[in-house]
């Protein structure tokens, strides 16, 4: 399965803006929150860097698992983090 590209999510967000899926938001505000949620998902996932590299090294040694566990707290803190860069999306577009 293909992994779509950063400028075709952004570019799909920014039709979304302009179809009028997001009523009440400009293509503007959707650029804004789309940047600031990969910025958030980059900063939520770096505790996790570790444990997708002995995953990722896993995998190509053929080595599969019935399940892929991701510690509690690393979960909470990427879901902190995309909660705030939402926030403060929000806050800077409305300013």
């Amino acid at each position: 399965m293909p992994v779509p590209s950063s400028e075709g999510v952004l570019s799909g967000v920014v039709y979304l803006g302009i179809a009028g899926w997001a009523e009440g938001i400009a293509p503007r505000e959707l650029l804004v929150l789309y940047s600031f949620a990969l910025a958030g998902l980059t900063i939520g996932l770096f505790p996790s860097r570790k444990l997708f590299t002995t995953y990722a090294r896993e995998i190509n040694e053929g080595v599969t698992r019935d399940t892929y566990v991701m510690p509690r707290r690393h979960v909470v803190f990427c879901v902190a983090v995309m909660i705030v860069m939402s926030v403060a999306s929000f806050a800077l577009t409305r300013a």
